[in-house]
């Protein structure tokens, strides 16, 4: 039985894609400040800020995930807030390589979560992996997070890079907050709502993490739905989602700048992203539709 160790694991997206792995017949392991040996999934303690790990936990393990990031919606962004994002992504991946240079266990395949925010804000325009990075805070932090799972490619451990789209699941994440003003019959787009929303629903994330680590896959991958949507067409399909009559509204651009200050960029960009990669690599998308993903996540 092949080992997975994941960075991450205990979160939202850790644990969906743990008890996916362990369907798949692995091993699964997770690194946490708590250590807890007896858990489904056994936790190991690491330490970001004082960059230590428990040898142990790299015994015998075949990949390793690291999905390791503070929220970038928890809070406001203060300077101090930012460079927590920053430092919680970059020292856990410089940890992981201190370790793999280190020590006797190096994983077959490193798999690293980023994000579109790489991409910034960039209107209608179709963006392949081969795209620049955009400008400003979310580019920033994903750059930094890129680079930094470069250093464990430079090892000569093949590396996996997943740009992660808003994950749709109904009690976490994006959707839930978008679902809140359904209780009063409203749904809300933001500013003009055309800005594009690149989605995927939580089954094909974890998907393509499963899928990588079956086929090896190698380089970075945009982890979308191959169809994305303009924000107000997603606050327009919900209501209909969820089987009732809704009123959709937008909050005003200087409210969000009020209320949100520079994070309003997470639902003011607009990132048009491209699965065409990843679907030329033989994964096959089971929510390729919006209506489809909806349906099933609330239906």
């Amino acid at each position: 039985m092949e080992v997975v160790l994941i960075g991450g694991g205990t979160g939202f997206i850790g644990m969906h894609l743990s008890r996916r792995l362990q369907r798949d017949g692995y091993e699964v392991r997770h690194l946490s400040r708590t250590p807890d040996p007896k858990a489904t999934f056994p936790a190991y303690h690491w330490d970001i800020k004082a960059q230590t790990i428990d040898a142990s936990a790299l015994e015998g393990v075949d990949y390793v995930i690291n999905l390791t990031g503070a929220g970038i919606a928890d809070e406001r962004w203060s300077e101090e807030r930012k460079q927590v994002i920053i430092k919680s992504r970059t020292e856990s991946t410089r940890l992981l390589a201190r370790c793999f240079a280190e020590g006797k266990h190096r994983p077959k395949r490193y798999l690293s979560a980023s994000a579109i925010g790489y991409y910034g804000d960039r209107g209608g325009n179709w963006l392949t992996e081969e795209a620049e990075p955009g400008t400003g805070f979310l580019s920033k932090s994903c750059i930094l997070w890129e680079e930094a799972a470069e250093e464990i490619s430079r090892l000569g451990i093949p590396t996996f890079i997943n740009r992660t789209g808003i994950v749709l699941h109904p009690e976490e994440g994006a959707l839930e907050k978008m679902l809140i003003p359904l209780k009063v019959w409203t749904s809300t787009y933001f500013g003009d709502g055309q800005q594009y929303y690149s989605w995927i629903h939580i089954e094909d994330l974890v998907g393509i993490y499963a899928y990588a680590l079956e086929h090896q896959l190698e380089g970075t991958y945009n982890g979308c739905a191959p169809n994305p949507v303009r924000n107000k067409q997603f606050a327009q399909a919900l209501g209909p989602a969820l089987g009732q009559k809704a009123i959709v509204m937008p909050a005003p651009v200087p409210a969000l700048q009020l209320a949100l200050g520079e994070m309003s960029h997470t639902v003011l960009d607009s990132a048009r992203c491209s699965a065409e990669k990843i679907e030329a690599a033989g994964y096959r998308f089971a929510y390729p539709e919006l209506s489809q993903a909806l349906e099933q996540l609330l239906g």
